[in-house]
């Protein structure tokens, strides 16, 4: 196994480890020593793998959107079905991730880190911004897609109306964990069936 590979496969633990610590506890109320601890290495060795606290979370919010979105884009290029229903699927895939894997307490790692950082800290704000931005892209192409398809009506202006509905699903996620309840997220749904059925 080369250095590189080596070098990856350390980082990428220290990654799995400390991720969940600053998705739950937010940026500030994790250190590294939290992270050192959950992977039960020397706190040299983070340093080794990251240049701070600020650049682990960054590299955990590409690996988390990685994890979370790589999934859902394969319900989104299925090329089987129609691209409106390819884009109903998607949202119902996110939402399900949402309420089942992280039955409704862990939100979204961006959306908790942007809320906490936005203000605070540039990199992390940008870093989460270009993730924001590239999700936006893939949702728009298939909803432009399903425009030209005649299954969204030419009246609607697609980027607003995607731009709408994450800004929606952003607010949706802060309430269902404030209420620790599914049904902020399960309205949306409700809502984006509205927009896309009606």
């Amino acid at each position: 196994m080369s250095k590189t590979s080596k070098h990856e496969i350390k980082s990428d633990y220290l990654l799995e480890k400390g991720m969940e610590i600053i998705w739950s506890k937010g940026y500030n109320g994790t250190s590294v020593n939290d992270i050192v601890k959950a992977a039960e290495v020397p706190k040299g060795s983070f340093y080794f793998y990251f240049d701070s606290k600020e650049d682990f979370a960054i590299k955990a919010l590409n690996k988390y959107f990685t994890m979370q979105f790589t999934p859902a884009l394969t319900v989104l290029h299925d090329k089987s079905l129609s691209a409106k229903q390819r884009l109903i699927d998607f949202y119902e895939y996110r939402i399900e991730v949402i309420k089942k894997e992280l039955e409704c307490k862990m939100g979204c790692m961006g959306c908790n880190l942007s809320n906490e950082m936005s203000e605070h800290n540039d990199n992390i704000r940008e870093a989460v911004l270009k993730i924001s931005n590239l999700v936006k892209s893939e949702i728009i192409s298939v909803a432009l897609e399903a425009q030209e398809n005649g299954e969204i009506a030419p009246s609607i202006n697609v980027p607003d109306m995607v731009a709408f509905i994450e800004d929606a699903g952003k607010g949706a996620m802060t309430t269902m964990k404030e209420t620790k309840s599914a049904y902020p997220v399960d309205n949306l749904m409700n809502m984006v069936k509205k927009i896309f059925l009606d």
